[in-house]
């Protein structure tokens, strides 16, 4: 399995872009980072990913999809569908986005060229994205928004992704059924709300002692001894040894 980081800076991060994060070209999970610029740097065209995969709505987040939707409708007379997996709301919440971004006509014209297909999820929910099966968990992160986490199982490696999150039991599940784990690790220290620091990473680390941890959305840029640091446009190739 092949991952490429677009984007690992947390909301705010003077020193990295927002989240994003290809799988072997053709998933992408968050779509913060301008995709338009970045998808294109690291070789990929914007008709190259198959599904997006949203673990909530912030701006960091979703934002980059608006360019991505419309720019694969404008540049290509027959563009490929694309798929959207994101929790309760994605197909209201793409709708608003669209419709700020580009206006209600170029919002309709996208999401029919692109047979655009929207899949909400809810905690415990499996299905299948490129071939893969997934898995969602939920996250204890915004309270006034659904968010979760996602397992990916590809070409034998199970691959888990935080999105943003607290501590939480749910948490502890998702990275229980990993065996690499993109963990967000928004505060160096000491800490605070709605996101891990670095102490939490420390903690997960101890407990789940078989999974290899790659930190992204980072507030700062110390580094977690036997973590990946992720830093935008890193390729990896899982699993790790």
């Amino acid at each position: 399995m092949e991952v490429t980081f677009l984007g690992t800076g947390a909301a705010f991060a003077p020193h990295a872009y927002n989240s994003s994060i290809l799988v072997d070209r053709k998933i992408l999970m968050d779509a913060g980072a301008p995709l338009t610029v970045h998808l294109p740097r690291v070789g990929v065209s914007l008709d190259e990913p198959r599904a997006v995969v949203l673990s909530h709505f912030h701006a960091d987040h979703t934002f980059g999809l608006a360019w991505l939707i419309l720019g694969r409708v404008m540049l290509n007379d027959r563009p490929p569908s694309l798929s959207i997996y994101g929790p309760r709301g994605t197909t209201a919440y793409l709708e608003r986005l669209l419709d700020l971004a580009w206006g209600e006509e170029m919002r309709r014209m996208s999401w029919q060229r692109l047979q655009l297909r929207v899949q909400e999820l809810a905690d415990g929910d499996s299905f299948q994205l490129d071939g893969s099966r997934g898995q969602a968990f939920k996250m204890q992160h915004a309270s006034r928004l659904d968010c979760l986490g996602f397992v990916i199982e590809r070409d034998g490696v199970r691959l888990g992704y935080t999105g943003d999150a607290e501590m939480s039991p749910q948490l502890d599940a998702l990275i229980e059924a990993s065996d690499h784990v993109i963990s967000e690790m928004t505060y160096d220290a000491p800490g605070g709300e709605l996101h891990l620091a670095r102490k939490d990473i420390d903690e997960l680390m101890t407990r789940h002692p078989s999974v290899r941890f790659i930190l992204t959305h980072r507030g700062g840029e110390s580094s977690v001894n036997g973590a990946v640091m992720a830093r935008d446009f890193l390729t990896l190739q899982l699993p790790l040894h």
